[in-house]
């Protein structure tokens, strides 16, 4: 296969992706459950503009993070630090490049065109979510409190909104708490994928959470984000008076919950980092698609 094909895909960093699929399909089962005609062809098209939203962000990232010299300060895990494809394949730089612009032009094609067919309110949300995909690297993470927040808004409230309002044309109390999980659970996500890479992230002139306040400081916002999300979905639960077997949506995130806490009591946080990393990854995807799974069979 050739490089710079290889190294694309690479920096698409496909496994990643799994996380929008989860966000999507809970913003689908929550327009069934509600009744809903889903036309076929708009779930595609929805599923299609996140999915490229989320390949543009990675992309762009991966050459930021190459052109700034980030790439090769940060040790690689399975879940930060980049996916070191430019400095392997250095020449597919200006191919990601331009594959950044075509994804991101997808994203706002398909927003446009649902702009159009189903209301402007969507603009807004469009915006903002091209907004942080743009700004993200270069001015986001020096900004300690909006880093923290920002992934987990886009796939939180916009994503979730977003696709609920092009689905079913309305947006209401119930879905706006429902968009919350994936935010609470994404900023954690985020959060604690930065843990690794401090030190090469400051020496580029990042500021995020835990530059700023410290790896401490931070793990105690992790744990209120995900006590956050689980009251949350309680309320839901509760709310839309799910059967008992639907509480099992808690699982992940008690999962997550009670081994970073007790890395935290043992001070062993950082020597388990991949650890904490995949609990976290376990909790942000696969909660969504529980309470997706959920909704859909009430």
């Amino acid at each position: 296969m050739n490089n710079k094909l290889v190294a694309l895909i690479l920096a698409m960093r496909l496994p990643f992706l799994l996380l929008t699929c989860s966000v999507i399909l809970l913003s689908i089962a929550a327009a069934l459950a509600t009744g809903v005609d889903i036309k076929l062809m708009d779930a595609v098209l929805v599923m299609s503009g996140a999915l490229a939203a989320h390949i543009s962000v990675n992309l762009l990232n991966e050459y930021q993070d190459f052109q700034s010299g980030l790439d090769a300060l940060t040790s690689k895990t399975p879940f930060s630090g980049g996916s070191g494809a430019l400095i392997a394949r250095p020449s597919a730089a200006k191919l990601i490049a331009k594959m950044t612009v075509l994804f991101l032009g997808i994203t706002i094609s398909i927003g446009l065109y649902f702009t159009l067919s189903v209301g402007f309110p969507l603009l807004a949300i469009g915006i903002v979510g091209v907004a942080i995909i743009v700004l993200y690297t270069q001015w986001l993470n020096k900004q300690a409190i909006l880093c923290l927040i920002a992934c987990g808004f886009a796939f939180g409230p916009l994503m979730v909104l977003g696709a609920y309002f092009v689905l079913s044309g309305t947006i209401n109390a119930t879905i706006l708490s429902v968009s919350l999980v994936p935010f609470f659970l994404t900023n954690n996500l985020l959060l604690i994928n930065q843990f690794p890479d401090i030190a090469p992230d400051k020496s580029v002139g990042r500021n995020n959470f835990p530059i700023k306040y410290g790896i401490n400081i931070s793990l105690y916002v992790y744990f209120v984000f995900v006590l956050l999300a689980m009251i949350t979905t309680c309320f839901i639960l509760l709310k839309l008076k799910l059967a008992m077997i639907s509480y099992v949506t808690l699982l992940p995130m008690l999962i997550a919950l009670v081994v970073v806490l007790r890395l935290k009591l043992n001070n062993t946080v950082m020597t388990n980092i991949i650890t904490a990393m995949a609990v976290s990854v376990m909790s942000a995807v696969l909660s969504p698609l529980l309470l997706a799974l959920a909704i859909y069979l009430t």
